[in-house]
């Protein structure tokens, strides 16, 4: 498969995933409040913010030449993974740093991905 093409699908899957958990997160938020410890509000914040950055993934797999995109969203998740596995040392429940340790290795595996994607891209570019 070619960078270009893995690049829009990881971009593509990486957005329906955020679109996807944005919307259950923000949804089950005022079930889940409890058994994660924190507020309602916060998680439909959470969940809305995923929701929107999802639709911008979405948006950003539309874009040609994709690498820059692959880029920005790629250091994105790793960003984002790390601060998820840091969520899960601290978290103050079971649940919560279950959820947050899966979550770090999605968008981590997500991350990988795209990397493989600019990896080919780069590749390509120079043959």
């Amino acid at each position: 498969m070619t960078g270009d093409r893995l690049a829009h699908l990881s971009l593509r899957f990486d957005a329906i995933y955020c679109i996807v958990l944005g919307l259950v997160v923000a949804v089950t938020a005022p079930f889940a409040a409890s058994g994660v410890a924190l507020s309602p509000a916060l998680l439909v914040g959470v969940g809305g913010a995923t929701f929107l950055w999802g639709a911008y993934v979405w948006r950003a797999a539309q874009q040609r030449p994709i690498r820059t995109s692959a880029r920005l969203v790629m250091v994105a998740n790793i960003i984002a993974s790390l601060g998820l596995a840091t969520t899960g040392i601290v978290a103050g429940t079971t649940v919560l740093a279950l959820a947050a340790f899966a979550l770090a290795i999605d968008v981590a595996a997500f991350a990988v991905s795209q990397g493989i994607a600019l990896r080919r891209i780069k590749g390509s570019a120079a043959a």
